[in-house]
């Protein structure tokens, strides 16, 4: 018996989806998958088997369902503008959801020692707000080759490079189609001020509006130049490179 990788238990392990299955199934033209840490593209699904019945039925099954339901109000439709619109949420179930695709994604590269372990018990069961975390929502818009509008299809979750290198902070994103959700991780439980310098220089870097944790609606009105080029521009040569090793 191992042990499950959200609440420790040892237990029968089950198989679970990096991405919700609900948002595999609305997305089936995405057929190819890049896995960076093994610098391969593949068709099949991303699955972990790691986790036990409990949490993936019961616990992490409502933060699929939520994110899937984002996915019908907000994600299915591309943003063909910048313009200024109301993204509405339920905060926590928010954050829980990013964390778990997140914590998924990372297994894929690094089982023992992860960071992002530390959040297992606020995936499973929520709770107070989490100090350490800001999220921030930019949109990616189409853009044309050859005259032919091309729209940001993708599912991805990686890291972001913002042109520095930072001791106290990690950062994430997670996209879905036009909305890339960027999160930035302290690696203390509370950001001393200490590093509010480096966390403003951070945050100016970072594109998008930060979503309102004390709130139900935020207004997402900053937004960065991307478009689906030049977005996707260095996964198309990574998955180019992969391609050749074949």
């Amino acid at each position: 018996m191992k042990k499950c990788s959200y609440c420790g238990k040892e237990a029968k392990l089950t198989k679970e989806h990096i991405w919700p299955k609900c948002i595999i199934r609305r997305t089936p033209e995405l057929g190819m998958k890049y896995l960076d840490s093994q610098k391969k593209v593949f068709s099949g699904e991303l699955v972990i088997s790691d986790v036990c019945s409990d949490c993936n039925n019961i616990k992490l099954s409502p933060l699929d369902s939520y994110i899937c339901q984002l996915y019908d109000r907000y994600f299915k439709l591309f943003k063909e503008k910048k313009e200024i619109f109301e993204f509405e949420y339920n905060y926590e179930l928010l954050i829980r959801s990013l964390l778990k695709i997140t914590y998924n994604s990372s297994r894929t590269i690094i089982r023992s020692n992860n960071f992002f372990q530390k959040y297992n018990d606020f995936i499973l069961n929520g709770g107070s707000s989490r100090e350490d975390i800001i999220i921030k929502l930019d949109i990616v818009t189409p853009s044309f080759i050859n005259g032919n509008k091309v729209y940001p299809k993708s599912a991805r979750c990686g890291t972001l490079d913002i042109g520095i290198t930072s001791e106290n902070f990690i950062i994430r994103t997670v996209a879905i189609n036009s909305y890339y959700f960027s999160i930035l991780f302290s690696k203390e439980e509370q950001i001393p001020d200490t590093f509010l310098p480096e966390l403003n220089n951070i945050l100016q870097r970072i594109p998008g509006s930060i979503i309102n944790p004390y709130d139900s609606i935020t207004t997402i009105k900053h937004f960065s130049n991307e478009n689906t080029i030049s977005i996707h521009e260095g996964l198309i040569n990574k998955i180019s490179e992969a391609k050749k090793n074949i």
